[in-house]
């Protein structure tokens, strides 16, 4: 599959997009979070170029995933520094095809480039996804009643990339 990867800067209907299909995979997890405030979230990003950012994946003009770093995922695990992978999504069609690993690894590179030596994310179903692309187990969590496991990922080092 061809695909490309932008940084999100506002491209027309991507904020829409976005918060739908985010909403609809992790609603469950933020209490009282809908489609208006994942758009909402989207737009503030484009007042700056540090974090939080999101990186989009195409293929030829179809968006088919997106890929977000931010420096506080959940209030109930802000205890724990970010930065951190969030909102982390491919189109069904397109996984498997190395989308994921390409967003990832861009969303990374831009994440240490900002001078960061590490970042979390937490996954409720994908642990072993995480630890086969590199991220070690940091700690288990409760979320809004769902164990969630707490990872991390070195990004000093090629471990990263």
């Amino acid at each position: 599959m061809n695909f490309r990867i932008e940084r999100w800067n506002g491209q027309s209907g991507v904020a829409e997009t976005l918060a739908a299909w985010h909403v609809r995979e992790w609603a469950g997890l933020f209490a009282e979070w809908d489609e208006t405030a994942a758009r909402s979230e989207f737009q503030a990003q484009l007042h700056h170029t540090g974090l939080p950012a999101t990186w989009l994946a195409y293929a030829d003009a179809t968006l088919i995933g997106s890929i977000s770093a931010l420096l506080e995922d959940s209030p109930e695990i802000a205890d724990v520094p970010g930065p951190w992978l969030a909102s982390f999504y491919i189109v069904p069609e397109a996984r498997g095809q190395g989308v994921a690993q390409a967003l990832m690894n861009a969303a990374a590179q831009a994440v240490a480039a900002l001078g960061y030596s590490g970042w979390y994310l937490f996954t409720e179903n994908h642990e072993d996804y995480y630890t086969n692309a590199g991220w070690l187990l940091h700690e288990r969590r409760q979320l809004h009643g769902q164990t969630v496991a707490v990872m991390w990922q070195d990004l000093s080092s090629d471990a990263g990339a």
